[in-house]
């Protein structure tokens, strides 16, 4: 994978993000029915990845191989909670590598950045939200390092 450079994604690039991210929707809709699907490219999910993107509230970082993006990862400060003696802790919001990219560590290597990223920010922590039925997503993050920590459970009303 010589060719392959994961370097901060540009705001010329926020398009091919965007779809990146409509087609993490697209997996993610089997398993969370309640997702927007037009959020990517509402004006919420537009400012979303400028902030990434640009730096302020955030980082988005891209894979990019033989002049394609294949691949980008979004995340950014997150709150702590008052009772944790965690301080800073940052949040894994978002990934995507393309299915015929999948399975060459691209993924690992967007997380590696990410993880210096996380450093240069002074978190301690890094953290990861998957939708519980996600099982791929789930043994990825755990096999680069994530453990579970707490479970969100929802009740529906009718």
């Amino acid at each position: 994978m010589n060719a392959l450079i994961i370097r901060k994604a540009k705001i010329e690039e926020l398009k091919i993000i965007q779809k990146l991210n409509h087609q993490l929707f697209l997996l993610e809709e089997k398993f969370d029915p309640f997702l927007n699907m037009n959020w990517p490219f509402e004006k919420a999910g537009e400012n979303f990845f400028k902030n990434r993107i640009s730096g302020e509230k955030g980082v988005c970082f891209i894979a990019e191989f033989a002049g394609d993006i294949v691949g980008y990862l979004a995340g950014g400060l997150s709150d702590t909670y008052p009772y944790r003696t965690v301080k800073k802790i940052v949040e894994l919001e978002n990934t995507l590598i393309k299915d015929e990219f999948r399975g060459q560590g691209i993924g690992e290597k967007l997380f590696k950045k990410f993880v210096d990223w996380s450093r240069s920010m002074g978190a301690e922590r890094i953290k990861v939200k998957a939708s519980a039925n996600n099982s791929r997503a789930i043994k990825f993050y755990e096999r680069i390092g994530f453990a579970p920590y707490t479970s969100e459970l929802e009740y529906e009303i009718k």
